[in-house]
């Protein structure tokens, strides 16, 4: 009877196993079931794309965005998409082609913000400040634009041309600790630093991060100082006097024109 129970034991692990198995086995048949319906549903595989590049899997979004161009050919958000992933993963030549692509598109917003990132990460602000304006002219109401345009323009030195879009960031997203920290750039530049640190008190910003915004408020502050030294010296020297200007240049001005033409005329 031992025997007997022991066997029966085991048959039934031997059940219990065997169709464990088998519902593992039904399991992956749905996943893949599942899996295939994604990726022939045209909306929810771009959704799972785009779901990717929020998890900051940007290699892998390039893979899946070559699968989706061949099942459902080129579309402007899909470049967009494509764009985007080259640079977060560094090519950035390859992204500005594909982002020059979609001017005139729907997108082109994003695309303009996608090259003044680039250029500035190449610390090419005036570039930079340049691609941030179009976005800013296609997509007038987002914050983020509106954020990267002022700081591109703080480090070009035109302090007073950031002011507008510094605070138009401000207004629109104004709970942003990065919109928040812009703006405390901004004002201590200009030498508003009691208001400075004002806004970085209600926001809640660290130590270290107001510590930063500080540092960085006094190399805007400098860059600014720069500018309009330079603006000052062309200022003079497009206001000089024509004379010396001609004299500089080897060519006689109008008074020795002038004394030429008396001794001439004199018997």
């Amino acid at each position: 009877m031992a025997l007997a129970v022991l066997s029966g034991c085991g048959a039934s692990l031997a059940t219990r196993m065997s169709d464990q198995a088998d519902a593992q086995v039904e399991l992956s048949k749905l996943r893949d079931k599942q899996d295939r319906a994604i990726y022939d549903d045209k909306s929810v595989y771009l959704g799972l794309i785009g779901k990717m590049q929020e998890e900051g899997l940007y290699f892998a979004s390039l893979a899946h965005i070559d699968v989706y161009e061949n099942r459902f050919g080129v579309s402007p958000a899909m470049t967009l998409m494509r764009a985007d992933a080259l640079r977060e993963t560094n090519q950035d030549a390859a992204a500005e082609q594909a982002y020059r692509s979609l001017a005139g598109t729907s997108v082109q917003a994003r695309a303009y913000h996608g090259l003044g990132l680039i250029a500035g990460r190449r610390n090419d602000f005036a570039a930079a400040a340049t691609a941030f304006q179009l976005a800013a002219g296609a997509d007038p109401t987002n914050a983020q634009v509106a954020n990267d345009l002022g700081y591109a323009l703080m480090r070009t030195g035109a302090l007073p041309e950031a002011r507008v879009p510094v605070m138009q960031a401000l207004q629109l997203d104004g709970k942003n600790p990065r919109v928040v920290s812009n703006a405390a750039v901004w004002l201590a530049a200009d030498g508003k630093r009691e208001q400075a640190a004002s806004l970085m008190q209600r926001a809640g910003l660290p130590e270290a991060t107001r510590k930063a915004v500080l540092q960085e408020a006094e190399r805007v502050r400098r860059a600014s100082t720069q500018r309009e030294r330079v603006a000052a010296q062309q200022a003079v020297a497009q206001t000089a006097p024509q004379s010396a200007r001609l004299a500089a240049a080897g060519t006689p001005g109008p008074n020795h024109q002038r004394l030429t033409d008396i001794i001439q005329a004199t018997p």
